[in-house]
């Protein structure tokens, strides 16, 4: 499932690898750098992590969005938990595209689809 989201990420030019644990955490996920189109951070690419709740891509999304804290300090989300990676520390938050996600048809249920819907607006908001 990682391997699939990751490979899907790098389809749209997207340099994605997996992570197998975030020291701490638990689980794993899938990091990338993403620039925002839009927003306080128009123009700044970020390193974004995805993590799951459901362990069923693409049926359903990845649920967690991990931004490292120092480049969204200020922030009005409420984070859900924090965790160190890499020498740094990371937020996740809940981010679920429940509100779309589930009356997609099965054929745009990719990360194309999670970028340009989800993570956009999300980075947008930040």
């Amino acid at each position: 499932m990682l391997e699939t989201i990751a490979r899907e990420l790098r389809e749209l030019d997207v340099e994605a690898r997996v992570v197998h644990s975030w020291n701490g955490m638990g689980g794993g996920g899938v990091v990338f750098p993403l620039r925002a189109p839009s927003g306080r951070f128009k123009g700044k690419t970020l390193q974004l992590g995805l993590s799951f709740q459901e362990d069923a891509y693409p049926e359903y999304p990845p649920h967690f969005v991990h931004f490292r804290q120092a480049e969204i300090e200020g922030t009005h989300f409420t984070m859900h938990s924090k965790h160190e990676f890499e020498g740094a520390e990371w937020w996740a938050f809940s981010f679920p595209p429940s509100d779309f996600w589930d009356r997609l048809a099965p054929s745009e249920k990719n990360m194309r689809t999670y970028v340009r819907r989800h993570l956009y607006r999300v980075l947008e908001q930040l």
